[in-house]
């Protein structure tokens, strides 16, 4: 085998000096370049998310900044939704009372009633309300349809329905109902 003369030992070790500074550029200055492009790029993505959410969010408030009867409709309509009463007791208690109502017209009976401790809808609190009836195949029915038109804020929360042939009544219900108390607002 031939010596290595010393130019192609200078051109060697030329080469392995460039590739080596190549490699320490590389690891040094450039892949850390790349990894704060990647960042930057990052954040610029999430802050054109966050600006386009911001607009569209201008868009809607300034459209209610334009159309204050609009709110002051839906407030109202809102309103008429609520039922009386200036704390969740009241409220319980207008809430009985429409059922007691509805009673005396349609084939129910009242067995008991209780109030329960009140529960959350989104931040609201919702009384809990809890009536024990007797009734006919056609009460539940008119009494879920009663529900349904009452115009009002309140909702099923649960319902139990137990059938028995032997008695007047042939259904025993336990319904209740959480209706939407907001405090403040005068009605």
């Amino acid at each position: 085998m031939k010596p290595i003369n010393k130019r192609v030992r200078e051109w060697f070790l030329g080469c392995a000096l460039i590739v080596a500074a190549v490699l320490v550029w590389w690891i040094h200055v450039y892949s850390p370049l790349l990894d704060r492009g990647d960042e930057l790029k990052a954040e610029i993505d999430k802050d054109s998310q966050q600006r386009d959410r911001m607009t569209q969010r201008l868009e809607k408030l300034s459209a209610t900044k334009d159309s204050p009867a609009k709110i002051e409709e839906k407030v109202g309509r809102l309103m008429t939704r609520l039922i009386k009463g200036e704390t969740l007791d009241e409220v319980s208690i207008h809430t009985q009372l429409w059922l007691q109502e509805f009673m005396q017209t349609h084939a129910l009976a009242l067995a008991a009633y209780k109030g329960l401790s009140p529960s959350k809808w989104r931040n609201y609190p919702l009384s809990l309300v809890e009536f024990q009836l007797s009734a006919t195949t056609q009460g539940l029915s008119d009494l879920l349809e009663g529900l349904e038109n009452m115009g009002q804020a309140v909702r099923i929360e649960r319902l139990e329905v137990n059938y028995s042939r032997n008695r007047e009544y042939d259904l025993s219900i336990t319904l209740q109902l959480g209706v939407l108390f907001v405090e403040g607002i005068k009605r």
